[in-house]
């Protein structure tokens, strides 16, 4: 054995991270025809308030510098209330409230229901009172 030792010689190299002009834009523009950018389109065209289509699409710069800053301090916003332990509630459309006398109905009807549909369960374990039936044979 020799008595000399390799030197590890490493480079180094420093990945440049790319600087961007719109808020939030993380990742340069996919093609036109790429699927995933047609799906993130389409989802925004179909459902405006689509959080999910607005990220994506700030994300990858395909937002007005406008709408890429406020969509960048709403996810900021997002964030930060998710890391404080914070539950968030989308804003859903009012539905139309049901009157007492009909949840009363439901639930008194619901009760019946309940026992109606509870298993009677069998503690014995033999299988002497299965039944099984013969197959028929084609001829």
């Amino acid at each position: 054995m020799s008595g000399t030792s390799k030197a590890a010689t490493t480079t180094k190299t420093l990945r440049v991270k790319k600087a961007f002009s719109l808020a939030g834009q993380k990742y340069d523009p996919p093609e036109e025809r790429e699927p995933v950018r047609i799906f993130y389109e389409s989802l925004s065209e179909q459902i405006p308030s689509s959080e999910m289509a607005e990220f994506w699409m700030m994300e990858h710069g395909l937002l007005s510098p406008e709408r890429s800053k406020k969509a960048y301090e709403k996810k900021q916003r997002k964030q930060k209330m998710q890391r404080m332990g914070t539950p968030i509630k989308s804003p859903k459309t009012p539905s139309k409230p049901e009157s007492s006398s009909h949840r009363q109905q439901q639930a008194s009807s619901n009760k019946g229901d309940i026992k109606s549909k509870k298993r009677l369960v069998d503690d014995s374990d033999d299988d002497d009172n299965l039944v099984l039936s013969a197959k028929r044979k084609k001829g």
